[in-house]
């Protein structure tokens, strides 16, 4: 859950990021008007504009219009700008990783989402030292960059006063956002476990089974003949070597009393005392039983009106992993 958490506050975090990365682009394009951006913000502050998608196609012919008539290259300044908006895309990639990360069920999204912040982490390193490339080989004109200097510097002394308040407003407002990204995100989070133990039936077991590549068509289930009268569902998966069954009882009494019949069946050779040794008490009710043999590792579970047969060669990571996942293993 913590890694889960992690992942999506990197993502939501690159949104920002991935903006004061690629905004020298469109400070290049403006500084070609002779306007810092705060004169920029004032014009542009008595322009109305529509929301929506009015709204943006407006915004991009505003844009347009003002680098024609306000810019000393208006060409170059427009190619700046459609530069800034392409390299904007990766902050929208942050948002959509996030998504992913929030809503799929795929069992390996932590690992995608790894690597997907990690590669826009590099998008954006590289979009800003572009920057520092591009201003490298292409200097402003000196006359320009020192009347962009003297207004810059004018504006800082009078803002002087006024920057702890502006730092904490635009922290504040920044801080806001973010939050509620955040929420929204994990308000769609399906935490691993976060589903409890009773609120999962064959449907749900069955989609899951098949997210982890098992096989669950017409598949047999070792123990469907136990109780078969108080037996609701049954579902049953393999892949490979190893097998998952899921079944679903009338009352907690039937499949308590099935649970039994099959650890007794997996533990013919042991006696009692070291048939308890294998077995582990939730602290919310349930029971887990789990032994290995002949090269085999098996795991019983009862939980509520349910249980859960699975064996797997080698070891039962991945079984208990699916379990995690369906929210068994959430607590003990």
């Amino acid at each position: 859950m913590n890694e889960l958490i992690f992942q999506i506050v990197c993502s939501i975090a690159l949104l920002p990021v991935n903006f004061c990365c690629a905004f020298w682009l469109f400070r290049e394009a403006l500084s070609l008007t002779g306007m810092t951006f705060r004169e920029f913000l004032s014009f542009s502050s008595h322009t109305v504009l529509p929301s929506g998608r009015a709204g943006v196609r407006r915004r991009q012919r505003f844009l347009v219009r003002f680098f024609r008539e306000k810019s000393r290259e208006p060409e170059k300044s427009i190619r700046l700008l459609w530069a800034f908006g392409y390299c904007t895309l990766p902050g929208l990639a942050a948002l959509i990783l996030a998504q992913y990360a929030a809503v799929s069920s795929n069992p390996e999204k932590l690992t995608h989402a790894l690597i997907g912040n990690l590669a826009l982490v590099l998008v954006n390193l590289g979009i800003a030292c572009a920057g520092k490339v591009y201003r490298r080989r292409h200097p402003q004109d000196a006359q320009l960059a020192q009347a962009l200097e003297a207004k810059r510097a004018e504006e800082r002394e009078r803002g002087r006063k006024s920057r702890a308040k502006h730092i904490i407003v635009y922290s504040l407002v920044g801080a806001f956002f973010f939050g509620i990204l955040l929420f929204f995100h994990l308000g769609m989070a399906r935490l691993p476990g976060a589903r409890q133990a009773q609120g999962i039936d064959h449907e749900t077991v069955g989609a899951v089974l098949a997210e982890w590549g098992f096989e669950t068509a017409d598949m047999p289930a070792a123990y469907w003949h136990l109780d078969e009268n108080k037996l609701m569902y049954v579902c049953a998966g393999a892949k490979g070597q190893s097998k998952f069954e899921f079944y679903e009882y009338t009352d907690g009494e039937a499949a308590g009393s099935v649970y039994q019949q099959i650890v007794q069946d997996l533990s013919q050779d042991m006696d009692s005392g070291e048939r308890e040794s294998h077995e582990t008490a939730f602290s919310k009710g349930g029971r887990m039983f789990v032994r290995s043999r002949g090269g085999v590792h098996y795991l019983v579970m009862v939980r509520d009106s349910t249980i859960v047969y699975a064996y797997a060669p080698d070891s039962l990571d991945e079984i208990n992993r699916i379990l995690f996942q369906m929210g068994y293993l959430k607590e003990r």
